[in-house]
């Protein structure tokens, strides 16, 4: 096992931005997302909203809105008055979530629900300064560097808006990632691309970018689910399904894909024989924070690319 030859390895695939891009694993997860991942930690979503103030009128964004599981909530706690803007980078995603929430917004002339295709990021770039009184992120900051995007999500709310975000951890899936590293270190060539990801610490680390960022925290815990997936077979189909493995189709040799994940399962199985148990842990963090209410409305508005609130 040579850990260093991964390490050289991914210092190459850095130097030449070889980054791996977890559209195509939410593509292909989007059929089954609602299946697998939104019974097991759906849950948790939704308890993350409660600790923000929806109320009829307010306007809401929520950026990387997935299958449309939060979307489809916020919309029903406008209770037929508000704009609600999300967007998603994946299709797949997205298609979904149109089809879950838009019937939701009908007969509803006072309610606005807009979902868009595009790069997040991007996205509340295009927003005015000052226009969201709620803006929610789920599952999706780890994809951007967190204190940039909560800056600008600091300049879209209006003075006293809140911001919610509830992000894995980077010990989730500990048994699991530890039996993917093992295998990119017996072989680095499998790697061709870069996972980026800032997946945080704890709701501490979480908490200091909302400080850096120029929000004031409200709220931060910790809290973990063991996924229903107890044997390798099982591991690898909910990991695969559920979104889990974001990134992993572009990171890995896609004629070696396969002999990739038998790999990892066989590391699994291995760690099943060890211990008895296999139980697979995700980790993740709630932080809510509001801009403070005596703050002004941010920079001047954007003028390209300006999302219509």
């Amino acid at each position: 096992m040579s850990r260093i030859g991964l390490a050289v390895r991914a210092l190459r695939l850095a130097a030449t931005k070889a980054h791996a891009d977890p559209t195509a694993d939410y593509d292909a997860a989007s059929d089954d997302y609602d299946t697998f991942f939104s019974p097991v930690m759906g849950g948790h979503s939704v308890a993350a909203l409660d600790d923000v103030p929806i109320s009829p009128g307010d306007t809401v964004v929520e950026l990387a809105c997935g299958t449309g599981h939060l979307t489809a909530e916020i919309t029903r706690r406008l209770r037929g008055r508000g704009t609600v803007l999300a967007v998603d980078k994946s299709p797949g995603m997205l298609g979904v979530a149109k089809r879950k929430v838009l019937p939701l917004a009908q007969d509803a002339p006072d309610l606005r629900v807009e979902l868009s295709e595009r790069d997040m990021d991007g996205f509340v770039r295009g927003i005015p300064s000052g226009r969201a009184d709620v803006v929610v992120v789920g599952w999706a900051i780890c994809y951007t560097k967190p204190p940039r995007l909560l800056a600008e999500i600091n300049r879209i709310l209006r003075p006293g808006g809140h911001v919610v975000v509830i992000e894995t951890r980077a010990d989730a899936h500990h048994a699991l990632t530890g039996a993917l590293e093992r295998v990119f270190a017996d072989d680095p060539s499998l790697l061709t691309g870069l996972i980026r990801v800032s997946l945080p610490k704890d709701a501490a680390t979480v908490a200091r970018w909302f400080a850096k960022a120029g929000l004031t925290v409200r709220t931060q815990r910790d809290g973990a689910q063991t996924i229903p997936a107890h044997t390798p077979a099982a591991v690898m189909e909910w990991v695969q399904r559920s979104g889990a493995a974001a990134g992993f189709k572009t990171a890995v040799d896609s004629d070696r894909e396969q002999l990739v994940l038998s790999r990892i399962e066989n590391g699994l199985a291995e760690l099943l024989e060890r211990q008895g148990t296999l139980d697979i842990e995700h980790t993740f963090v709630v932080v809510t924070g509001a801009k403070p209410a005596d703050a002004r409305a941010g920079r001047a508005d954007r003028p390209d690319g300006v999302v219509p609130v």
